[in-house]
């Protein structure tokens, strides 16, 4: 009876130790983010927001672009819905995806899909050319030099005086055009105060790390695995105590008839 309650302890301990160690560093991580949603209107969490490129596209948002064409001192992107943005502030509409910039001595010029605006350096709308009033078709670069502006429409160079908007043939080779580069962290924050740029709260992605939905369905069924476990090292420690606890009371026993034994033998 004794090695057979022995034997039952040391197995189901066996178990019980297995157990915790697989599941520990998620008992760990769920115990952090559920304090931090406990404390999260405390700490703002749900005020913070993350634009993360890689995040955004996990979480299914179209991702923005954030990146533009620096035309002199001044900065041209779109966004990705309809407007051009000039320094953060939205100065006219066309087709996405913004190809190419420049500037000229008079005008901005922004290169959208089949289309082209010409702006003021305020950014006032000047003149938009589309491919039904003259552009070429599959027009993707521009670029402005020796004082005379260019585009590329496969892979053919043409001249375009943005003045009477004539388009001719020209010789020249243009080796490189100009590449759109990061956005300025004080442009950034002024697109994410309107709205341009989608975001996720930070309380959001921690609710959704907790949960396991973060990882799709596969994440939720593994929390729940990980909450089965967790009942059964609640289930074998709570066995395993009153194994031992009734070690303990047949030890008390044993030892109480032994000591009633020796007295009945000193009484005779």
């Amino acid at each position: 009876m004794k090695s057979k309650l022995k034997h039952k302890i040391s197995y189901n301990l066996r178990w019980h130790r297995r157990v915790g160690l697989s599941v520990m560093v998620v008992l760990i991580f769920l115990s952090i983010t559920g304090i931090l949603l406990n404390h999260s209107p405390a700490a703002g969490l749900s005020k913070r927001i993350l634009n993360s490129e890689w995040l955004l596209s996990w979480y299914g948002f179209e991702t923005v672009a954030l990146s533009g064409f620096k035309v002199g001192k001044q900065w041209i992107n779109h966004p990705g819905d309809r407007e051009i943005y000039m320094d953060g502030q939205p100065v006219a509409t066309c087709a996405p995806p913004l190809l190419n910039a420049a500037r000229t001595d008079s005008f901005l010029i922004a290169l959208c899909k089949d289309e082209l605006v010409i702006l003021s350096f305020n950014g006032e709308l000047v003149e938009k050319i589309n491919t039904l009033s003259g552009l070429p078709e599959h027009t993707t670069n521009v670029k402005y030099l020796n004082n005379t502006l260019f585009i590329q429409s496969h892979n053919k160079i043409l001249s375009l005086d943005p003045d009477t908007l004539k388009i001719k043939p020209s010789q020249i080779t243009i080796k490189s055009w100009p590449l759109p580069s990061s956005l300025p962290s004080t442009i950034l924050e002024e697109l994410k105060q309107s709205s341009q740029i989608p975001g996720i709260s930070l309380e959001t992605v921690i609710l959704d790390l907790h949960s396991g939905r973060f990882f799709g369905d596969a994440g939720v069924l593994f929390v729940d695995f990980m909450g089965l476990l967790t009942v059964f090292l609640a289930m074998t420690g709570t066995y395993v105590w009153f194994l031992k606890r009734r070690k303990k009371h047949m030890k008390r026993q044993k030892k109480l008839a032994k000591h009633l034994k020796k007295e009945a033998k000193a009484s005779q």
